[in-house]
């Protein structure tokens, strides 16, 4: 399998190199990278436009700032004064606002860069990880702003309303989920750097785990500032062989601090439960330190992204007894197992996983929430073909703990034989995938129609399948009207 297989755009600036934001232009503005990156900008002064393929509610919130939106990419959009044009790895090097950019000579920068340039003048938490990244940057920016302490912070989903996910904070920290998915997390710099966990990932960049474990080992090489702390999980491998590679650089390496449930973990999570909506454990931190810490989140791993963020937030010299006093009332970001709404007294959650490992997290946190007589029943939207292919039978294995599975498609399209051999492999692992529909719609239809009173419903996968939920709520409604 070939590394950095994806198309690149080259850009003309690059990390560490000055960049002019005064008039950025995004290319797909609406991402959930790209948009608190240039809410953050306007929020600074910059003008600030883009454009995405359509028009979102995000989008709509970020234009209610002043930002000038476009649905569909012209040239003619790129601004006369335009500074910087600002792109991803999503956007195709044929897109005609890029060619308008070479054309005119106007910088063009990844989103990495001038994520980096925002973040080099507060004290900077970077959070990193294949799972976990948006939930621990936003326990770190909600717990933070809550404790008046203002600060600014790219969070990769939106915190409460749409568009929610970026501030541009008056206060001397910076909080940001780095993207490692395209390899731009190295060469970025920070002062704390929050490792979740490291699994293999992205195989269109990575060719397995130990890849990873490299560009990670670079990233905080050559990013982490002197004197600044790498917070690791203690619970991994690949984590304990990054931190081993760290530690024999010369003077020793960063400052490590770890957590986990592994009884080495400086801060160490014991006793972790959840139940009905709620998350509990006990945090053994440093110097005899114990914690009990509640969260209205479910699932044991959003107490291992709790423990992550105590501990980022420790090392940052943060008050410990306030920080975890506003954690208790952090409702978690959007689509991280996040209530949809309930009818019929069936209760819908939304789930961004989009990786075995995700899926087998949040299954067990939508079990917790079924309690004894409820059942939970999947409706599962794979990514693309490629992530299907690869991680196939890991999903089968982990989307058995449903009780019932629905199939859909995505927007990229995915072969409908892929998605059977998907339902096959779930039956053959123990579970029940009877529905493979290709039309969302359609697809929590048939979910609406298994649902009983006291089940809970997850919409799961990174594409558009919580834009159904309206869908399944209103077909639960009229459901009950029916039979009172």
């Amino acid at each position: 399998m070939c590394e950095t297989a994806v198309p690149r755009i080259a850009p003309t600036l690059v990390a560490g190199v000055p960049v002019d934001l005064s008039r950025a232009h995004f290319v797909g503005i609406g991402g959930a990278g790209m948009l608190p990156v240039a809410r953050v900008c306007a929020e600074r002064g910059f003008t600030v436009s883009g454009s995405d393929a359509r028009t979102t509610p995000q989008i709509e919130a970020l234009a209610r700032l002043g930002v000038r939106t476009y649905a569909g990419h012209r040239a003619g959009q790129v601004p006369a004064d335009a500074t910087a044009v600002v792109f991803t790895h999503a956007v195709a090097e044929g897109n005609p606002e890029i060619l308008e950019a070479r054309e005119r000579g106007i910088s063009l920068v990844h989103r990495s860069t001038v994520l980096d340039a925002l973040m080099a003048g507060p004290t900077s938490i970077a959070v990193m990880g294949t799972h976990g990244k948006s939930s621990t940057a936003g326990m770190l920016a909600f717990s933070l702003a809550r404790m008046e302490r203002h600060p600014s912070y790219v969070v990769g989903a939106d915190m409460d309303g749409p568009g929610s996910g970026g501030r541009a904070g008056t206060g001397d920290l910076f909080v940001a989920e780095v993207d490692e998915s395209d390899r731009t997390h190295i060469g970025m710099t920070m002062d704390v750097a929050v490792i979740t966990n490291i699994a293999f990932d992205h195989p269109e960049n990575y060719a397995w785990v130990g890849s990873h474990v490299d560009a990670y080992e670079q990233c905080i090489r050559l990013g982490l500032r002197e004197g600044g702390t790498l917070v690791l999980n203690a619970d991994l491998p690949e984590c304990r062989d990054l931190a081993f590679r760290l530690a024999g650089t010369e003077g020793g390496g960063p400052q490590v601090v770890t957590f986990g449930v592994s009884p080495s973990a400086d801060w160490r999570v014991a006793d972790a439960a959840t139940e009905d909506g709620r998350s509990t454990c006990v945090l053994h931190g440093p110097g005899g330190l114990e914690i009990a810490l509640s969260l209205r989140v479910p699932g044991v791993h959003q107490l291992l992204n709790a423990a992550a963020a105590v501990a980022a937030l420790h090392t940052a010299g943060q008050d410990l007894d306030a920080a975890v006093e506003q954690l208790g009332y952090f409702d978690g970001v959007r689509r991280r197992m996040t209530p949809a709404g309930e009818a019929a007294g069936v209760r819908v959650h939304d789930s961004y996983a989009h990786h075995p490992d995700e899926v087998r997290a949040d299954l067990a946190a939508a079990r917790s929430l079924a309690g004894n007589g409820g059942r939970v029943i999947t409706v599962f939207q794979p990514s693309d073909a490629l992530r299907l292919d690869i991680f196939g039978v890991g999903f089968a294995e982990e989307l058995a703990a449903s009780d019932e599975v629905v199939l859909t498609d995505s927007a990229r399209g995915i072969p409908a034989a892929a998605l059977k051999m998907l339902s096959a492999r779930t039956n053959a692992s123990g579970g029940r995938a009877r529905h493979v529909v290709l039309d969302p719609e359609e697809a929590v239809l048939h979910a609406a129609r298994e649902a009983q009173s006291g089940d809970v419903v997850v919409l799961m996968g990174a594409g558009d399948i919580a834009e159904a939920g309206p869908v399944l709520l209103q077909a639960l409604k009229e459901r009950a009207a029916a039979v009172a």
